[in-house]
Formats: C-alpha cells, structure tokens, sequence
C-alpha cells in the first residue's frame, strides 16, 4: 500500500515523521511518503498515479486535500491528535469539513473523541476508532554527552520537560511548584526543551523567582538528545493541563524514567487501557492545578527507587503500525 502523509510542515522530530519512519523500515505492505501543504499542489499528479491513501495529521492540510479529492478520489484517512477545546474557531471549521468527508477517523485516545460536541460525532458515527499512540522500545540512538553540551552537572538533580511554551503546557505553574524544592536543594535543574509564544513569560517568570540558576532553557533539541535526557535525567516532568497522547510521556516510561503527570485522563487511561500499575512503572500523578501538590509529587518521586524491569511492549509503534495497516487494508478491500 502506498501512502501520503500529509503534514502542514514537514519536521523531522513531528509524530508523523517518527511514524513514517518506523513504517518505511519495519512494515512490509506500506510505503509511506511526507508531504506538506505547501508542496501538495505540486504532487498531485503523484498522488493521482501512484497512491492509494492519504493519511491526514494536520487540519488545514487534510481540509485542503479533501476539497482537492473531489477530483482525486483517493481513500482518506485523518488522525486526531489534539483536543478540539483548543482549536481556533477556524480550525474547529475545518475539522467538522474533514469529519463530513474523511473516510476513516482515528483518535489517539478516547477523551479526545468524548470531547466533541454531539453533532461532530454524528458525523463520524460508523467510522471511527480509537488507536493509541505508540513508542519506539528498542531505542536506536547517537548516544552523546548532553550534559556536558547543556553545561549540566553531573552532582545536579535533573528535571526533564521537553514540550511547546504553551497554556497547556503549564509551565509557570510548574516553574512555582519548582522553587519550594529549589528552597530545599540548590542542586536540582529543570531543563526545558521546547520553544514557543509563552517564552517571553517563562523567561519572567524564572527571573521574578529568582531561578535563573536552577531552570535551563534548551531551546528546540535533537530527537536524539531528548533519548539522551530521558536515559540520564532523575525525573521526566510533565503536568500538563490537557494533551492528545504524548509521546514523550510514553518514551520516558519505556526508557524506565521517574515520571510527574497530571491525573488528567489523557496520561491516566493509557495505563488503565493496557492493564498498567502507575507503582510500576516509575509514574506518579498529580493535580494540575495545584502547584503544591506538583512540589509535593516531585519530591515523592525522586525519592522512590527507579524500576527497570517492565515490558513495554504493548504501547510500542510496532503494535500501533499493525492497527494501522488493518485500518488501511480495510479501506481498499
């Protein structure tokens, strides 16, 4: 089967790119091809030739084709990755057009499709499912010295967060809950990597609590320099206030990390799913909103032993690609 992934721009750390990846080299039925919105008009003619399926990440990319398929008429396939609660008006336009005319819909976990509103659902009624987020498990990396390249100690207490500067994101709650544990031991660091509209903010906020020493900003990394952090840190962070599937969260389990998230159900019901004990896998959660309860949830972390035992293996992308080529298969029978 041949596919196009279709993206608003192309980036070799997005979810889709990571996907097409693993796909390419593991999966023997699928060849899958990046492409964004703004190269779409140019491969069309491709398109028309020589694919079988276009899968959708990207709302205004996928809403775009789908007005282009009236000629094309390729199978579809659109994956929600994103909580609708967050969509620009524009936006949440755009994904009701692609609701009406996708012909497969998958979620990424099962809160963001209990989130749309009741009309968007008919929409989708008989054809629609649930496919959660899968991870790399046998992790194949440049192994480097990121800490030494970050000028990070190897006495400090480290604190990874890799994540966008946005709202959800919950940075300056956490940057608060960060300064009782700070009060308590000058040696731990929180490193964030990321970029984003809420950096001017975070930067303030470091500087108002008097952090500048203890708070890191990396900027935008290498895949394989997050790989690196999340074999070394002491603890992987990540309060989120709403999210689709994060990926990293499921990384940092699957490299065995201390890990800090919110109770919100899109970091509980992936381990509900797969019958997973939080005890086990190095994971606490906490109240999103309560900066307290964020301090009190890291500190009860670092001082639990890090296990290493566990499997993986049931949140890993090889089990992901196969839901996906019977979803792909099932479209062109």
């Amino acid at each position: 089967m041949r596919l196009i992934y279709l993206v608003n721009g192309i980036s070799k750390t997005s979810i889709p790119w990571r996907w097409a990846e693993f796909f390419n080299r593991h999966s023997s039925l699928l060849k899958v091809k990046m492409v964004s919105i703004g190269d779409l008009t140019k491969k069309i003619a491709d398109i028309r030739k020589s694919v079988d399926i276009v899968h959708g990440h990207h709302v205004k990319a996928m809403a775009l084709f789908l007005v282009i398929n009236i000629f094309l008429r390729k199978k579809s396939v659109y994956t929600v990755h994103g909580s609708y609660l967050f969509l620009s008006r524009t936006n949440a336009a755009l994904l009701n057009y692609i609701f009406r005319y996708a012909d497969r819909i998958v979620f990424v976990n099962k809160m963001l499709y209990d989130v749309l509103p009741l009309d968007m659902k008919h929409l989708i009624n008989n054809k629609y499912e649930i496919i959660l987020n899968g991870v790399e498990t046998n992790y194949s990396y440049v192994k480097q010295d990121v800490y030494k390249k970050y000028s990070v100690d190897e006495s400090d207490t480290v604190l990874f967060h890799p994540a966008r500067f946005v709202p959800e994101k919950n940075h300056l709650r956490m940057i608060r809950a960060l300064k009782s544990l700070v009060e308590k031991d000058r040696r731990i660091k929180l490193l964030l990597a990321g970029d984003g509209r809420l950096k001017k903010d975070i930067e303030e906020q470091i500087i108002e609590l008097g952090l500048e020493k203890n708070v890191v900003m990396l900027g935008l990394i290498e895949r394989d320099e997050v790989y690196n952090f999340l074999e070394r840190c002491d603890l992987f962070l990540m309060p989120s206030l709403s999210e689709g599937l994060n990926i990293a969260f499921l990384e940092a389990i699957s490299m065995h990390c201390r890990v800090v998230v919110s109770d919100i159900e899109q970091f509980v019901y992936p381990l509900q799913a797969y019958g997973l004990d939080p005890d086990d896998l190095n994971v606490t959660f906490v109240d999103p909103l309560d900066e307290n309860v964020i301090a009190l949830g890291m500190q009860s972390a670092l001082e639990k032993e890090r296990k290493r035992t566990y499997d993986s293996s049931d949140f890993s992308l090889e089990t992901m690609m196969h839901k996906y080529e019977s979803v792909y298969g099932r479209l062109l029978a």
